[in-house]
């Protein structure tokens, strides 16, 4: 189509400005609700197998180490990576549902949605991480600094390793690769520790205390990418 037809059709079909656009805008009724507000439906979004596998985790230490006083620490370590997994999961849980672009468009962003979830289950789950100290360090000579280090550091790698994951792949290809990492640090963590207990004490430690702070660096540079990375989702629509 030439320009000289383009500029007759614009003429001819011209579309006249829009009077009292800004007013109009104001008097839309919107329905208020507030960041608190907004937490708490969010936190109703999350899945319940998130929620029991947390239960899970306490059940099982309670009566491991109050009721049947087995030493649980290397059983609660193991636990830890399928509980970064919720973290994981529900990060990445929009686009996997196809549902990034709808969330987008909302009034909430979603950037706000993530960014929510993953405020809810962090803070649930380091409640959940001081709860089980106490149980993790019943019949074990291992101090509260050291249990709650051999604790973290098995979480932090999975949610590092996992959320780098869904940054890179997409679809049910990143749920089973958070899966497989979240599986393969929990083996792992329990080989270690049956097989190689004095890594757990003496100069061995430092090397734990060294990890934790590297992995929850990395783990934090990972939710700002996360984050961020749905801001370009919404410039690319």
């Amino acid at each position: 189509m030439n320009k000289e037809l383009k500029n007759a059709l614009k003429e001819s079909f011209d579309i006249p400005l829009p009077t009292r656009k800004k007013e109009f805008f104001r008097n839309v009724p919107k329905p208020s609700i507030s960041n608190l507000e907004f937490i708490v439906t969010q936190a109703a979004y999350i899945r319940k197998w998130a929620w029991g596998l947390s239960v899970l985790i306490f059940t099982i230490a309670f009566i491991g180490a109050g009721c049947l006083k087995h030493d649980m620490l290397w059983c609660i370590s193991a636990f830890m990576p399928l509980l970064a997994l919720s973290v994981i999961t529900e990060s990445g849980r929009s686009e996997n549902y196809g549902m990034a672009e709808f969330e987008l468009s909302t009034r909430f962003s979603l950037k706000s949605v993530v960014l929510a979830r993953l405020c809810i289950l962090g803070a649930a789950n380091f409640a959940l991480f001081c709860l089980l100290i106490p149980f993790a360090c019943m019949n074990n000579r291992t101090g509260i600094l050291q249990t709650g280090v051999c604790m973290a550091c098995p979480y932090l790698l999975t949610t590092f390793g996992g959320l780098w994951a869904i940054r890179r792949f997409h679809g049910k290809e990143s749920a089973c690769l958070c899966t497989g990492i979240a599986v393969t640090v929990s083996a792992v963590n329990l080989f270690v520790y049956q097989s190689f207990p004095a890594i757990y004490a003496g100069q061995g430690f430092i090397w734990w205390i060294t990890a934790v702070i590297l992995f929850g660096i990395g783990t934090t540079k990972q939710c700002y990418q996360v984050v961020k990375q749905t801001e370009e989702f919404a410039w690319n629509l």
